[in-house]
């Protein structure tokens, strides 16, 4: 069974098409469709149908693809370990995370310090170890921790959340870490309960007996810094302050709320031990710069300091 011809096979499943899969490989046509016959014989199974429409995966092709993805997968692996070790190239680590992660953690944490983060890719939270699962990625960062079976590592402290507002709210005129309490009685501008922000603080209120009603549930924390800034209530959220914002740490009996990162890997991964020592690396530095924010880049109340 050789890889390039299962490359030519998952083109086709791309594609969805023998024409375009010959393009996408660079081959010609009649010899992508001569080599994937000799894939099947070898195999002994019928992997794809040929129909006027163009062509469809027979149900044994259906359970074939993962075995595909997974065999050209591991031999690309196998090439970047080999050239990584003898100094041919750099190990290059690809990342799946949510947006806001990419934005206040992997992209600062290049920048700063480099390492062998070569991109990173933004999903729904949720979607994460999915991707990660469907090899995609190398490793996957979320606000849970993975699921049974993969390698797993917390990382750093967590990323505090924060009340922001206008300068000249009321709350904006105290300084130092906000207690939960103090949101009681302003309008608070908070995502929707998929959102980590709106678990954790919806977790932390239950515990004290003071469910939340949210006045605006935004999808995205820029649309909530807007609303705040608009004058429309107090915001949560993890995000930098902007539109000349406010922020105060929310705080429950004096610590810090902030929502945990965690990340997933392959516990058989090629390089398990640079992704172990990169993550601890990662997690040092996000418990340095306070889950990603680095000091100095919050906005303070008026007075604070």
């Amino acid at each position: 069974m050789e890889l390039r011809v299962l490359r030519y096979f998952l083109a086709v499943v791309d594609t969805g098409s023998m024409t375009a899969a010959a393009a996408r490989v660079h081959v010609a046509q009649p010899s992508v469709s001569r080599q994937l016959r000799s894939l099947e014989r070898e195999l002994g199974a019928e992997l794809l149908r040929r129909t006027p429409a163009g062509v469809e995966l027979t149900a044994a092709g259906r359970r074939f693809v993962p075995v595909a993805r997974d065999l050209t997968l591991r031999a690309a692996r196998g090439t970047e370990l080999l050239r990584a070790v003898s100094g041919q190239s750099p190990l290059r680590l690809r990342v799946a995370c949510p947006a806001s992660t990419i934005t206040h953690v992997m992209a600062p944490f290049v920048a700063e310090l480099g390492g062998p983060f070569s991109d990173a890719r933004g999903c729904e939270p949720d979607q994460v170890y999915d991707r990660l699962t469907a090899g995609e990625v190398d490793i996957g960062i979320s606000t849970g921790p993975p699921p049974g079976g993969m390698a797993a590592r917390r990382l750093g402290g967590g990323r505090r959340i924060s009340v922001q507002m206008p300068g000249g709210h009321a709350l904006a005129s105290e300084g130092g870490d906000l207690e939960l309490a103090g949101l009681l009685g302003h309008p608070v501008i908070v995502s929707g309960r998929a959102s980590a922000v709106r678990r954790t603080l919806d977790t932390a209120l239950y515990e004290q007996g003071t469910p939340l009603r949210p006045a605006f549930e935004p999808q995205s924390e820029a649309m909530a810094q807007a609303l705040a800034a608009a004058g429309h209530g107090v915001c949560v959220v993890v995000d930098h302050p902007q539109f000349d914002l406010c922020a105060r740490t929310l705080a429950v009996l004096g610590r810090p709320l902030a929502i945990s990162l965690y990340a997933g890997w392959d516990p058989d991964h090629y390089a398990h031990a640079e992704i172990e020592a990169a993550l601890r690396e990662l997690s040092h530095w996000l418990t340095a710069n306070d889950g990603g924010r680095k000091p100095g880049s919050r906005a303070e109340p008026p007075g604070a300091g």
